[in-house]
C-alpha cells in the first residue's frame, strides 16, 4: 500500500485499538475498477520527497519559472462570527454608528515559493503545491482531515482513510465510476439532489426513491424495497448502492438522527448496501425553529447543551460536536459507509475541494481513478485552504464552524419568522402533505382580521401551504395545497396533469413578482409519495443568501401572490 496511506496518528490509535478492520468489499467493484492499474508515472511522486533524492525521473517544471512567488491572503478569523447574533438585526441609527462599526477580525499570512523546512509534513510551499504531484494531495491537509474525521465523526473500525477531491460532485461522480455496472439500480430518497441523479443517470441506470418523513428514508419502506426485489422480473440486480443526504437533505431539509440510522445501516449490512452518506450541510445542523414569544419544549438537559454552544473555549466546541447528529461512520463497523464533504459550504463553493472517508480498499481505487481524472485538487486552493486550517487550529475550524452554524440558524430563524409575521399559523394541522409524526406548520392568508379569521377559518378559509421547519441546512421544502385552487378539479376531469399546471401557473406568477423559487419538479425522484401526493405542488426556498429585509420582501410577496392565485377574499 502507498505510503501516503499510513494514517497511525496518535489521537486516532487511542480509540481505535480495539476497533475492527473493515470487510473486503471488492465484490462491489465494477469491471472496469477491478483492472485499473496504478499510474505507472505516478508512481515516481513517492520517491521525489525522499532527502538527497536526485530527481531526474520525471517531465516536471522547474519551480523556477513559475511566475508565482508568494501568494498571500487575508482571511476571516476563526470567531470573527458570533455564536448568538440578535434575532433582528440591530439597525444603525446614524451616520457615524456605520462610520465606526467595527469590521470583522482578520488574519494574513504568505506562502512562499520556498519554505525554511521543504520536508516537513505539514510544510506548504509554492514549489510543491504548484507542482504535479500524488492524486493524495500534498500531505499536509490530509494530515488535518484525518485529525478532523477522528475527533468528529468517529468512525467505528479501524482502518479508514480520506481522500481529497474537488468537491462532493466530483467525489460523487468516482464513487459512481468505481462502483455502478451499466444499467444498476440505484437506491435515493424520494425528493433528492438531481445532479446527483445525473452522475448515475448516464449509465443507463434506474432510480429506485424510498419514501421519507422529517427524518429521511423510511427504514420500514427500505427494508420492504429490498426483500421483495425480484432480479429476474426487474431485470435486473438488486440495488447495491444507497444515496443518501443525512442531514439537512436537499431539497427536504430532514434530518436523520442515530437510532434511525442504526435501523438503516442493519438493513443495509443485512442486503449488503454501499451508503453513500453526501453531507455538505452537516456543520450546519442548526435544531428546532421556536416561533417569538413561545416556550421551547426542549428537555433540560438539551437545554444546556444548546446554552453550552454560545460559549466561547473548548467547553463551547465540545457542545457543539456533541450536538452533531452522529455520522453513519460512527455506526459503520464494516467499512461500507462512503462518506462525502466538502469545503463548499464551509469555506467556498469557488475552491472546489473537499474529501471522502472511506475503507482502505475504497480509497486506493478511487485514488487510481484520480491519477487518470483530476489528478490532485488545484494547488492553489490546496495550499490556501490547507495554510488557513494550519493558522486557524483545529479548535479554530470548529470555532468557525460554530460561527457560521449560528449565522445560518439566524436565517433560518428569519424566514421562519417572516412566515409567522406575514400568515396564520396552525400547528401540526395537515398530516396530509407530510408523514404523521412531522411537524408541520400550515399558512392561512390573512385578508381578514384575526378575532373574525378565528371564528370563521373552517367555513370560508383553506389552507395554503405547509412545511416543515427545517434542522439543518439552508432550505424549506413547501407544500402548495394545489388542490384547493377553484380549478383544480375542472382540470382533473379534462384528464389534466392539475397540479403540474398550476405549480407552473404559480411560479410564473412569482418570478413575474421578482421572487425565484425552485420547483419542486427538480428533486422528484419520482414513484409513490409519502411526503407529498395527487394535488400538492412543491417549492424549495432557499435562506442562505437574501437580507433580513429580502427575506420579509419575499414572503409578503409571496402572500400577495397566493391570495390572488387562489381567489381568497
Amino acid at each position: 500500500m502507498d505510503s501516503a496511506y499510513d494514517f497511525s496518528t496518535g489521537s486516532r490509535a487511542q480509540y481505535e485499538v480495539a476497533l475492527p478492520k473493515a470487510k473486503d468489499f471488492t465484490d462491489h467493484l465494477n469491471r472496469v475498477t477491478k483492472n485499473r492499474a496504478a499510474s505507472t508515472l505516478k508512481e515516481l511522486y513517492k520517491y521525489q520527497s525522499v532527502p538527497g533524492m536526485i530527481v531526474m525521473a520525471g517531465g516536471i517544471p522547474h519551480p523556477e519559472v513559475f511566475p508565482f512567488e508568494t501568494l498571500s491572503a487575508t482571511v476571516l478569523a476563526h470567531d470573527a462570527f458570533p455564536l448568538d447574533p440578535p434575532r433582528v438585526p440591530k439597525k444603525n441609527k446614524s451616520v457615524l454608528s456605520w462610520l465606526f462599526s467595527l469590521p470583522k477580525p482578520t488574519i494574513s499570512f504568505t506562502i512562499p515559493k520556498y519554505a525554511p523546512k521543504p520536508t516537513d509534513a505539514t510544510t506548504i510551499q509554492l514549489s510543491s503545491s504548484l507542482q504535479y504531484a500524488a492524486a493524495t494531495g500534498p500531505p499536509a491537509l490530509p494530515l488535518f482531515l484525518r485529525e478532523y474525521v477522528s475527533k468528529v465523526y468517529r468512525p467505528a473500525y479501524a482502518d479508514w482513510d480520506v481522500l481529497v477531491n474537488v468537491g462532493a460532485t466530483d467525489g460523487w461522480s468516482k464513487i459512481v465510476n468505481m462502483l455502478v455496472e451499466l444499467g444498476d439500480a440505484i437506491l435515493v430518497e424520494e425528493w433528492t439532489y438531481p445532479s446527483a441523479e445525473n452522475t448515475f443517470l448516464a449509465y443507463e441506470c434506474e432510480r429506485v426513491p424510498v419514501k421519507m418523513d422529517a427524518e429521511g428514508i423510511l427504514p420500514e419502506i427500505l427494508e420492504k424495497v429490498l426483500s421483495e426485489w425480484d432480479e429476474e422480473k426487474r431485470g435486473k440486480r438488486r440495488p447495491r448502492i444507497l444515496y443518501t443526504i443525512p442531514t439537512g437533505q436537499n431539497p427536504t431539509g430532514a434530518t436523520m438522527q442515530l437510532d434511525r440510522k442504526k435501523q438503516v445501516y442493519e438493513i443495509c449490512s443485512r442486503f449488503d448496501v454501499i451508503i453513500c452518506e453526501d453531507e455538505p450541510y452537516y456543520c450546519l445542523y442548526t435544531g428546532e425553529w421556536t416561533p417569538k414569544g413561545s416556550k421551547s419544549d426542549r428537555s433540560v438537559l438539551e437545554q444546556r447543551l444548546l446554552d453550552s454552544q454560545k460559549k466561547e473555549g473548548p467547553e463551547g466546541n465540545e457542545a457543539y460536536i456533541k450536538s452533531l447528529p452522529p455520522s453513519y461512520l460512527n455506526v459503520d463497523t464494516e467499512g461500507r459507509v462512503i462518506r462525502m464533504d466538502t469545503f463548499s459550504k464551509t469555506s467556498a463553493p469557488g475552491s472546489r475541494l473537499g474529501w471522502i472517508t472511506a475503507n482502505p480498499l475504497f480509497i486506493e481505487r478511487l485514488t487510481r481513478i484520480s491519477e487518470v481524472s483530476t489528478q490532485a485538487p488545484s494547488g492553489f486552493a490546496t495550499a490556501m485552504t490547507t495554510v488557513m486550517l494550519q493558522q486557524w487550529g483545529f479548535d479554530g475550524y470548529i470555532r468557525w464552524l460554530r460561527g457560521i452554524k449560528a449565522t445560518y440558524n439566524m436565517r433560518k430563524t428569519w424566514i421562519c419568522d417572516a412566515f409567522a409575521d406575514t400568515f396564520h399559523l396552525e400547528f401540526n394541522q395537515n398530516k396530509s402533505l407530510f408523514p404523521n409524526g412531522t411537524r408541520t406548520i400550515t399558512c392561512y392568508s390573512r385578508q381578514e382580521p384575526r378575532n373574525r379569521w378565528d371564528e370563521k377559518r373552517d367555513a370560508h378559509h383553506k389552507p395554503l401551504v405547509t412545511f416543515t421547519p427545517p434542522t439543518a441546512g439552508m432550505f424549506i421544502f413547501l407544500g402548495v395545497h394545489v388542490s384547493e385552487h377553484p380549478d383544480y378539479h375542472d382540470l382533473v376531469k379534462k384528464g389534466e396533469n392539475a397540479t403540474q399546471i398550476l405549480v407552473q401557473k404559480l411560479w410564473t406568477n412569482l418570478a413575474d413578482n421578482l421572487v425565484l423559487f425552485a420547483p419542486g419538479w427538480y428533486f422528484d425522484a419520482g414513484g409513490e409519495h409519502a411526503i407529498g401526493g395527487n394535488g400538492y405542488g412543491y417549492f424549495r426556498l432557499s435562506f442562505s443568501i437574501a437580507t433580513y429585509e429580502e427575506t420579509y420582501q419575499a414572503v409578503e410577496r409571496f402572500a400577495k401572490v397566493l391570495d390572488k392565485f387562489f381567489h381568497v377574499k
